[in-house]
């Protein structure tokens, strides 16, 4: 039972904090959808690019070097990056991933008004 006394179903984990999790690991791996973090300490930038991942949905990274965290986010194979804090940002900007993390849509944003709409091209000639 929760604390409102309801019945749970299902799988439910505590907000959980992983440290130092090796890239290799299932957890760094997998999407796993929950009040989850992994964390994979670097020590050289090259080494943040490099992660090798399935998925491309969020990422964020800290450092008091803003230039180097826009130089990153810019780079990261991802939809959405936090600098210095989570973000999923709110209705007017683009939600969605990369690779199989979305289907390259976005949601929310300008940018999900492209969904309803079919564009056409019509050339005229006038002679």
């Amino acid at each position: 039972m929760d604390a409102t006394g309801m019945h749970r179903r299902g799988a439910f984990v505590d907000p959980t904090v992983f440290d130092n999790v090796d890239p290799s690991m299932r957890v760094a791996r997998e999407a796993i959808f929950g009040p989850v973090l992994g964390v994979i300490p670097v020590n050289r930038v090259d080494e943040a690019l490099a992660r090798d991942t399935d998925d491309g949905l969020h990422a964020t990274l800290f450092t008091r070097d803003i230039d180097k965290a826009f130089h990153l986010a810019k780079r990261l194979p991802c939809g959405t990056v936090a600098i210095n804090g989570f973000s999923e940002g709110n209705v007017t900007t683009p939600f969605g991933g990369y690779k199989p993390s979305g289907s390259t849509a976005r949601d929310n944003g300008t940018e999900a008004m492209d969904r309803y709409l079919q564009t056409k091209t019509i050339w005229l000639s006038l002679r």
